[in-house]
């Protein structure tokens, strides 16, 4: 159960002092260093003694009896959700931006971009997640012939994404059975779930196309997800291993091995945003992984045509500068769900089936 934190005035603007010089410097905050670089119209020692009440209340910390304060997780968290100042990203960034299209010729092209982007934009490390392959829905199937007995599928989904995988057949096929195939499968799973095209489901359509049967089970194999087929684009790791609180080697390694850990830290982003809400921000222990708690992780959704497909995150230790965080991760999700709704087009396939296209400019 969340505290209600009723602080006068006078507090918030000492803790928000706190916070900001603290994310500037890394270095422990005291009354003097606020006395002196902020106008906050107090003596030392007033402002001494609301930095007890502060850390009474559980919003501030002392690492060491000699040093000064530095913000606890619920001091983060008052100031994110009600203390900080939104900023828009600085004109010289989004200009820069300008000059970085976010425009790649397939999915994983651009969510590499994105990661890439993001993690320069806020000056953290960045992940990006490509849509879950087990929500997507059957748009369009293509089949065409490579070899005697290899013929090339390519898989459209409603998210934008194209598989392509080569199937070895049992026998060689004529180019008018692969037309009657690539129709059929169209119009008996066009918007059907991926993860929902098992053995059960294909029932029917192995029935109607039983002299067909073994080359439809193979092709259906590789269409299926599996459990490891999402994956996480990260960006700019170095970022972690260039902050003071991790300048020690064992920690930062332990760090860095998590992000490689991908079924993991995508746990991690389902925990923080289940219900795919726009931003949301997850400050040190309230992480779900405990390795985790000296982190903080900001999180948006990017969307096609309406429909949330994935998120878009930025790492960093819990002194992160949360407003340009915040600022980036919005301005990458839009970005990104642009890019995407340029990305793909739709245009009818010769052997019954649809391909994606990239849009071109003024088509």
């Amino acid at each position: 159960m969340e505290r209600d934190y009723r602080l006068t005035p006078r507090k918030q603007d000492i803790l928000r002092a706190v916070i900001r010089d603290y994310i500037l410097t890394a270095e422990p905050v005291g009354s003097r260093t606020l006395s002196k670089k902020y106008d906050l119209g107090l003596s030392p020692a007033t402002i001494r003694n609301e930095l007890s009440d502060l850390e009474e209340e559980g919003l501030l910390r002392q690492p060491h009896t000699s040093a000064g304060r530095i913000p606890s997780d619920h001091g983060y968290r008052l100031f994110v959700d009600t203390l900080m100042e939104r900023e828009a990203m600085p004109v010289d960034k989004r200009a820069e931006l300008e000059r970085w299209p976010l425009r790649g010729e397939d999915l994983s092209d651009l969510m590499q971009q994105a990661a890439k982007l993001t993690a320069l934009l806020s000056g953290c490390t960045a992940m990006v997640r490509p849509p879950k392959r087990a929500n997507s829905r059957v748009k369009f199937i293509q089949l065409t012939p490579v070899a005697e007995q290899d013929i090339l599928m390519v898989l459209l989904t409603d998210q934008g994404q194209v598989t392509n995988q080569l199937v070895r057949l049992p026998s060689p096929m004529a180019i008018d059975e692969l037309v009657l195939i690539a129709n059929f499968l169209n119009e008996q799973l066009r918007d059907k779930p991926l993860d929902q095209l098992t053995e059960s489901a294909l029932q029917e359509v192995n029935g109607q196309l039983a002299a067909y049967q073994d080359f439809l089970h193979a092709l259906m194999a590789r269409v299926q997800p599996t459990a490891d087929s999402e994956r996480l684009y990260v960006s700019h790791q170095s970022y972690l291993a260039q902050q003071p609180e991790f300048s020690d080697v064992g920690k930062v390694s332990q760090l860095l091995s998590l992000l490689e850990r991908e079924p993991m830290m995508i746990r991690v982003m389902d925990a923080i945003a289940p219900d795919g809400a726009e931003v949301r921000v997850a400050i040190g222990s309230e992480n779900p992984v405990p390795d985790l708690q000296e982190c903080s992780l900001v999180t948006a959704t990017y969307r096609l045509g309406g429909r949330v497909l994935g998120e878009l995150a930025v790492i960093g230790p819990t002194r992160m500068h949360y407003s340009q965080a915040i600022a980036a991760v919005e301005l990458m999700a839009e970005r990104l769900t642009a890019a995407l709704t340029e990305l793909y087009g739709l245009e009818s396939s010769p052997l019954g089936g649809h391909l994606g296209r990239r849009r071109t400019q003024g088509g």
